[in-house]
C-alpha cells in the first residue's frame, strides 16, 4: 500500500536540492530534471509568477514489502504517471528514495502551468490527490490504504445479542449520533444537542464527559461506554475543525470549493460574462465620436411647393379606334 502526504514550498529551488541529492532514482515530466531548477524558474518569471507559492510537494511511500517487490524504477515510474495525473501541464520532478525500509518518492510540481500561466490551486488538495493515488493503485492492481473507522466499544452482552440477531439499544443510540455527525453543516456543540434532542437523543453533560439518554426506551450510557468516537472531547475536536474551515472560507470566498461540475460552468460563465461587459463598455468608450450629434440634422424641407397631381393625369390617353378597309378578296354570299 502507498500513502500520501502533500505540501507547499514558497522556494522550488530548495525543495529540488533537499530531494536531488538523495536519490536513487530521478526523472522529470516536461522539462529536464538535471536543470529543473533553471527551466521552473525560467516559466515562473515568465510569466511574472515569482511571489508566493513558487511549487506543489507530494510525499508517496509505499510499505517495505512493496518497496522490495516493486524496486526502485518501478516506484519513480508510480511516481512519475501520478504527478501527471496531479498537474497536467505543469513541469515535474520525481525523485526516489531508498534510504529507508519504505521507499518514497519526492514529487516537486512547478506551481505555474505551462500553457495558461494560471498557477495550481486544489480545494482540499489531499484529498484529491488520495483520490489519484488509489485509483493509481487500484490500476495496478496494488493495495488501498483503507480509510479507518470510527471505534466501537461493545460489552459481551452486545457481541452477545449481535449472535443472536438483535440489536442493542447502544446501536441506536450510535445510529442517532452518527446521523447528525454526517450533516456537515452542523458545526457547533450547541447545535450538535439540539439536533439530537429532536431525535430524541438527550445529552447530559458530566465534567469532561457526557451521557446520552435514550427516550424511547428510556436508557442511559456515558459517551466513552459507546466507543472513543462518541466522547465528548473527540466530537467537540471535530465540530471546532468544522468551524474553523467556515471561518476560513468566509474570510477567504475564493477558497469556497464549487460543489459540483454544474457550479464550476456557473462560475466560468459568470466570469467570461463578466469580462465581455468590460470589454464591450471600453468599446463603447472608443466610439463617441462616431455619430454626428442630433443637432446636426436638419429636416427635409423642399424649395418650393410641391404641385398636386391627380392620379387621372397618370393614364395614357386611349387612340380612338379607326375602321380601315381591307384590300384581299371577299366572300359574297
Amino acid at each position: 500500500m502507498a500513502t500520501v502526504k502533500v505540501s507547499t514550498t514558497t522556494s522550488c529551488s530548495r525543495a529540488i536540492n533537499y530531494a536531488e541529492k538523495r536519490a536513487e532514482v530521478k526523472d522529470g515530466v516536461n522539462c529536464d530534471v538535471d536543470h529543473a531548477k533553471q527551466e521552473m524558474a525560467m516559466v515562473r518569471d515568465m510569466h511574472g509568477k515569482t511571489d508566493g507559492t513558487q511549487a506543489h510537494l507530494v510525499i508517496q511511500a509505499f510499505s517495505p514489502e512493496e518497496s522490495q517487490q516493486l524496486g526502485a524504477q518501478k516506484i519513480n515510474q508510480l511516481g512519475v504517471e501520478l504527478a501527471q495525473k496531479i498537474a497536467p501541464d505543469h513541469q515535474i520532478t520525481v525523485y526516489t528514495h531508498i534510504d529507508k525500509a519504505h521507499f518514497h518518492n519526492h514529487i516537486v510540481i512547478n506551481a505555474v502551468n505551462l500553457e495558461t500561466g494560471k498557477k495550481y490551486h486544489q480545494y482540499k488538495e489531499f484529498n484529491h490527490v488520495k483520490s489519484l493515488n488509489d485509483a493509481l493503485l487500484k490500476q495496478h492492481h496494488l493495495e488501498i490504504v483503507q480509510p479507518q473507522k470510527h471505534f466501537e466499544k461493545l460489552t459481551s452482552a452486545e457481541v452477545q445479542m449481535k449472535r443472536r440477531g438483535k440489536q442493542p439499544w447502544k446501536d441506536e443510540i450510535r445510529r442517532k449520533i452518527d446521523a447528525v455527525m454526517a450533516d456537515r453543516s452542523v458545526s457547533s456543540y450547541q447545535v450538535f444537542r439540539e439536533r439530537l434532542e429532536l431525535s430524541g437523543l438527550i445529552v447530559h453533560e458530566r465534567g469532561k464527559n457526557a451521557t446520552y439518554e435514550l427516550l424511547e426506551p428510556h436508557r442511559r450510557v456515558r459517551g466513552n461506554r459507546l466507543g472513543s468516537s462518541y466522547e465528548k472531547e473527540e466530537i467537540q475536536r471535530e465540530l471546532l475543525s468544522r468551524d474553523l474551515n467556515k471561518q476560513n472560507i468566509k474570510e477567504n470566498p475564493l477558497k469556497r470549493a464549487p460543489h459540483a461540475i454544474k457550479n464550476q460552468k456557473i462560475l466560468k460563465q459568470k466570469e467570461v460574462q463578466k469580462q465581455l461587459r468590460a470589454d464591450f463598455q471600453y468599446k463603447l468608450a472608443s466610439r463617441t465620436h462616431l455619430y454626428s450629434p442630433k443637432k446636426n440634422f436638419t429636416a427635409f424641407k423642399a424649395p418650393q411647393p410641391l404641385e398636386t397631381i391627380s392620379l387621372l393625369n397618370l393614364w395614357a390617353p386611349v387612340k380612338p379606334f379607326e375602321k380601315s378597309l381591307s384590300r384581299g378578296f371577299g366572300l359574297s354570299l
